[in-house]
């Protein structure tokens, strides 16, 4: 028998995420909350506030059978809310790129996105076809979708793939009674830019522009909207916008209003002016080094 609580999984809990602010949001507004993440240890902590944990690798087909099985058990074969929060950034200039990572987040961002979305649209499908809320999808994207932001062009080519593959399954599974609901996610302080991880070899080309990207993942990690806030106002807007047709683009956290305007508005050339500026990207002497660099590659293939 189908459970009369209104359920949710969500994707992408570990501790200090998004995804642990979506359940603890979702849950403190009386859902039945399913949060996942690769390690059990890591939500583990979200058991003590009546949220249930399981482990889901979403890049592994797998481990979504799995989860389908053990949520169909639990749930007597339905779901209301699938929240496809999962993923992963990696950042490096697009030339530069290793194949391995891309590869790797594309699995996580993309293509584990649609592997759920095909796994647990079924159970969606049983979930009771009320027009005031219906089952709905909420996969997120990012602002990155539609700007250029340098060192970070196949993440945000992973993100603009999510937004592009949101809208038509909006169109899709409408008359099946299913809202699907596009997060462009902003700036959220989960740590999601890693330090560590900005920096390039010194044969590379962007060499000299390495201060200026850790500066920038600081500064957009001190001025990232707070989880709990971000998931509160997502859950307001999805709750209040519930019907189809209403609420299905989402702009939520730092930054995001000012992105949706310039996109828009079709001022996207402001875009590049803020995140080159971010970059040192008309410094003088950077500039000067780079051109040195491209010299050298150059020479070297002569």
């Amino acid at each position: 028998m189908a459970s009369p609580q209104r359920t949710a999984l969500i994707t992408g809990c570990s501790k200090g995420s998004a995804g642990e602010a979506h359940a603890l949001e979702w849950a403190s507004r009386g859902l039945r909350v399913f949060a996942t993440a690769r390690s059990l240890k890591s939500i583990q902590h979200l058991e003590e506030k009546g949220i249930e944990v399981l482990t889901l690798d979403v890049t592994s087909t797998e481990s979504i059978a799995a989860l389908r099985e053990e949520i169909t058990k639990r749930t007597g074969g339905k779901l209301d809310i699938l929240f496809n929060n999962a993923g992963v950034m990696y950042e490096a200039p697009a030339i530069e790129e290793d194949d391995k990572a891309v590869r790797q987040m594309y699995n996580a961002n993309v293509f584990g996105l649609f592997d759920m979305v095909k796994a647990f649209t079924p159970l969606l499908m049983v979930a009771k076809p009320d027009p005031s809320q219906p089952p709905t999808i909420i996969n997120v994207a990012s602002i990155l979708a539609v700007m250029p932001y340098i060192f970070s062009a196949s993440y945000n080519a992973s993100k603009a793939a999510v937004a592009s593959y949101s809208d038509t399954l909006r169109v899709e599974l409408a008359p099946l009674g299913i809202k699907v609901v596009t997060l462009y996610m902003g700036i959220v302080g989960t740590g999601l830019f890693k330090m560590d991880a900005m920096n390039l070899p010194a044969d590379s080309l962007y060499f000299d522009f390495v201060p200026a990207w850790r500066k920038r993942g600081e500064d957009h990690a001190k001025s990232g909207m707070k989880p709990a806030d971000f998931a509160k106002g997502v859950a307001d807007a999805v709750l209040k916008g519930s019907a189809l047709g209403r609420g299905e683009y989402m702009w939520k956290g730092a930054k995001s209003t000012l992105v949706w305007a310039l996109h828009a508005f079709g001022w996207r050339k402001i875009f590049d002016s803020t995140t080159e500026s971010e970059m040192g990207w008309n410094d003088a002497k950077l500039k000067r080094s780079l051109a040195e660099k491209k010299e050298q590659a150059v020479a070297k293939k002569g």
